[in-house]
């Protein structure tokens, strides 16, 4: 009898560990599921040049100014200051500018810019060097890449 409940329990105990590995793998996909939708909105402007400001504000104030005067003037997309939900810098300062995170405030807004990219070619030459990076991978996918 003794037997039969010391092997039942052990069953019940690896049933338990599977059930607890799954449970684990199902939060990491739910996590980086909501990382990839949150990151669904930004893209990635490359070799933007960054201002020579004193304070951190008015070089952030300069960006977001040139984002509006790019994505306006020169692809006529019509955004506003309340479209971009949020733009920062990437990384820390080199000689090369660093690249711009560009957080807009909906999926439409991203979608009106890749559709306009065409226009940056005809562009003023401050705009045409620009290069726009649709896709802002999470850390795991861009540590697979690294990988490879």
């Amino acid at each position: 009898m003794r037997k039969e409940v010391d092997k039942s329990l052990e069953t019940v105990t690896g049933n338990i560990h599977n059930v607890q590995n799954a449970l684990s793998e199902t939060r990491a996909e739910a996590e980086e599921h909501r990382d990839k939708e949150s990151r669904r909105n930004n893209i990635i402007l490359h070799k933007v040049p960054e201002s020579n400001a004193a304070r951190a504000e008015d070089r952030n104030k300069e960006d977001v100014s040139f984002c509006l005067r790019m994505f306006n003037t020169a692809m006529h997309v019509g955004l506003s200051d309340e479209d971009l939900a949020h733009i920062f810098r990437l990384g820390t300062s080199d000689d090369a500018p660093r690249p711009l995170m560009v957080q807009l405030a909906s999926y439409t807004y991203k979608n009106l810019i890749m559709e306009s990219l065409f226009r940056l070619k005809h562009a003023d030459s401050q705009f045409k060097t620009v290069i726009v990076a649709r896709y802002d991978q999470s850390r795991k996918r861009r540590e697979q890449k690294i990988g490879c």
